[in-house]
């Protein structure tokens, strides 16, 4: 009977969560890959196919470049053929001598070092440790088991989820590498101490390094001729293919590294404050928000010593840190943008007499959050897409249009449909009720995106798509986590027993009792109901009923609107009028405890669950997750089956025991060792269905 009344009331949530949601319904750069840039490991290009196999020419290259060995390597030049399939003036030729001279890899009895053959996890390992010092003599055990449970043991397998025998791929060797950096050597001290990093707690610093060798910034004029030809580029703190510099980029760059740091972030409005003082500031306030003078040059342009100050209208050029590079005034200020209103208010003034001043906040697709004064007479709703126009005479803001196109995101992440994503794209995630959040074009690979996904795009000089807002297309924008209880939902008995009385009117065909069935509605919903929670993990509700009421969502969503617009008969107006008498939702969010109280009940019972919420946090809607039994989890993803699922970048792990959810790792659970629930979006986002939550339930 249980089952017979979850089916049913899940096919009623499943409808009332569909109308709930509007008809267009539908957010890590990777350290270890970002260093292996840094120090040449990794050529920027192949961040676009990180999961091919890593030769062993590749990696005695990649270890090199995690040495003292890195700047040697390209000064030696065509030093004569060391194995017959390494001619001196191959490209691996300089990393594989300086690998097998110091002891890291060998060569084979027959002469050759099979440069092209792909590096196994045992292989690539057995390397990093004998960079790090170990001898393979001192380990416990024979190869591999020894040097794999070596690995292990000083955390270079973190992360990792290659096995022995299995091929290493340019990420996997990428993470190993950083974690030898962390990593404590034979002697015990910190790898990356070695070569000039500070170690703390398990993280690197790699500053210490960078900024010995940085120079900068500079400001870009018409033309710049740098003294390198840069091995890796970052445009606003993200990998670049592309290093060319615009009038006013601001841009810094390391010879040794052959690095180059380009920034194109601008701020532009009426100066409001300075700190400390008028006439020598370190800091400004525009547009409502605080930047720090990076010179006492910059100071000086907006100096009161030299007529600037509180009122002046200026660009400012940001650069690392956003901190303020340089400052544009007059004409050349010009600026605009383009965002999303996140709030509007009207305020009492009283300076010079009372009156009444409106101020609007706008989430701009370079991620600032900028308030401008406007005319208290106009009117800006939350979720309004406006273009804010800075000059020399101040400040406005307009709604415009919706401007959209469809076609398909490439693979690569660099096309939508016909037209070229520029190198610093600023692409803008948005929903109605104005909340929103920046998106890397990466994330939006292989997405079919049509009309109603795109409310907003600009494109540049060369004909490139350099600004786009979308349309609730990642479904990041929604808060996801677990449910563990709801207070007022289940505790009105006379309304359970109302149910009851409609179920064995003969609505709903049973043979149960009045007071069975009150108890069986009580039982199902309240979600922490253990039993409710255990069918989803053991896969029998999973199998039996949600799969089935969710396979043909149009059917469903059928009946729910011809008996939600009729609203004649039972059980549905009684089950509707339960719904609609509020409740508080406790769940965990990201590990903490955290309770939603709302106005209506929603249909969610169990697991995980998504969140739809104003600006102000109050809640718009609240949807169950698909659940799904994960099979086998990879580096990114997991399988279900046949079926492939990508996990969410801030995927959240929780460990289920006696009714309680307890905060972990995905790396603290497996498998083998635990029953592994994933919840993923399944509302209608375009480039959503990612696993979102992960429950795992240990075996014993």
């Amino acid at each position: 009977m249980k089952k017979r009344l979850l089916a049913f009331l899940l096919a009623v949530s499943i409808a009332v969560s569909m109308l709930a949601l509007p008809a267009s319904a539908s957010s890590l750069n990777n350290t270890a890959i970002q260093m292996a840039i840094t120090l040449g490991a990794m050529e920027p290009s192949q961040t676009g196919s990180l999961d091919a196999a890593v030769t062993r020419g590749t990696f005695a290259k990649m270890l090199v470049s995690f040495s003292a060995y890195r700047d040697s390597a390209a000064k030696q030049g065509n030093l004569g053929t060391l194995y017959k399939d390494v001619p001196g003036s191959s490209a691996y030729a300089p990393y594989v001598r300086i690998a097998v001279q110091q002891g890291w890899m060998n060569g084979y009895t027959d002469g050759s070092f099979r440069p092209d053959n792909a590096v196994t996890l045992e292989e690539a390992c057995t390397a990093v440790l004998k960079l790090l010092g170990y001898k393979m003599t001192d380990l416990n055990g024979a190869f591999p088991a020894a040097q794999l449970n070596k690995a292990q043991e000083i955390g270079l397998r973190n992360q990792l989820v290659r096995s022995q025998g299995q091929t290493m791929n340019y990420e996997d060797c990428a993470l190993l590498l950083y974690n030898a950096l962390t990593a404590n050597t034979a002697s015990g001290s910190a790898y990356g101490t070695s070569l000039g990093f500070t170690v703390s707690d398990g993280q690197v610093d790699t500053s210490t390094v960078m900024l010995k060798s940085l120079q900068g910034p500079f400001v870009a004029g018409d033309s710049v001729q740098l003294p390198f030809t840069p091995l890796s580029v970052y445009r606003n703190d993200k990998v670049s293919s592309s290093a060319e510099l615009n009038k006013y980029d601001v841009y810094y760059y390391s010879e040794s590294l052959q690095t180059v740091w380009i920034y194109t972030r601008r701020a532009a409005g009426r100066i409001t404050a300075v700190s400390p003082s008028a006439s020598a500031p370190t800091a400004i306030t525009v547009a409502g928000s605080s930047y720090k003078l990076g010179s006492t040059i910059v100071a000086s342009k907006v100096s009161s010593l030299n007529g600037g100050g509180v009122g002046e209208v200026v660009t400012l050029l940001l650069g690392m840190n956003n901190e303020v590079a340089d400052i544009v005034t007059g004409d050349e200020a010009d600026s605009v943008f383009y965002g999303v209103v996140q709030s509007s208010s009207r305020n009492l003034v009283e300076d010079n007499g009372a009156d009444v001043l409106q101020r609007v906040s706008v989430m701009c697709t370079d991620g600032v959050v900028r308030t401008v004064n406007v005319d208290k007479s106009l009117n800006f709703p939350k979720g309004w897409l406006v273009e804010i126009g800075v000059t020399p005479e101040g400040e406005t803001v307009e709604g415009i249009d919706n401007k959209s196109l469809s076609g398909r995101v490439s693979d690569d992440a660099s096309m939508l449909g016909d037209y070229a994503f520029a190198d610093d794209v600023q692409i803008l995630d948005t929903t109605a009720e104005g909340v929103a959040g920046t998106v890397r074009p990466s994330r939006l690979s292989g997405t079919e995106l049509n009309l109603l996904n795109v409310r907003y795009y600009t494109l540049n000089e060369r004909g490139q798509i350099d600004r786009l807002i979308l349309n609730d297309v990642t479904g990041d924008l929604w808060t996801y986590g677990v449910l563990d209880d709801i207070k007022n939902l289940a505790v009105n008995v006379n309304e359970l027993t109302a149910l009851g009385t409609i179920i064995t009117g003969g609505t709903v065909k049973s043979d149960d009792s009045q007071e069975q069935i009150v108890a069986d509605l009580r039982d199902v919903l309240v979600p922490t109901t253990s039993e409710v929670l255990w069918g989803v993990i053991n896969g029998d509700i999973l199998t039996t009923v949600w799969q089935k009421l969710t396979a043909n969502t149009d059917s469903l969503l059928s009946l729910g609107l011809r008996q939600i617009g009729s609203l004649v008969g039972e059980p549905y107006a009684s089950i509707f009028r339960y719904i609609g008498g509020g409740a508080t939702y406790v769940c965990y969010v990201k590990g903490s405890q955290t309770a939603f109280t709302t106005n209506v009940k929603y249909p969610v019972l169990v697991g995980g669950l998504a969140i739809r919420q104003e600006t102000t946090g109050s809640v718009r809607a609240m949807i169950q997750l698909m659940p799904m039994k994960i099979d086998k989890v990879g580096a990114a993803s997991v399988m279900s089956g046949d079926t492939r699922y990508e996990m969410a970048d801030d995927a959240q792990v929780y460990l289920w025991y006696k009714g309680q959810y307890y905060h972990t790792k995905l790396t603290e659970v497996n498998a083998d060792g635990y029953y592994l629930t994933g919840w993923y979006d399944n509302f209608g986002c375009a480039a959503g269905k990612k696993v979102r939550v992960i429950v795992a339930v240990k075996k014993d």
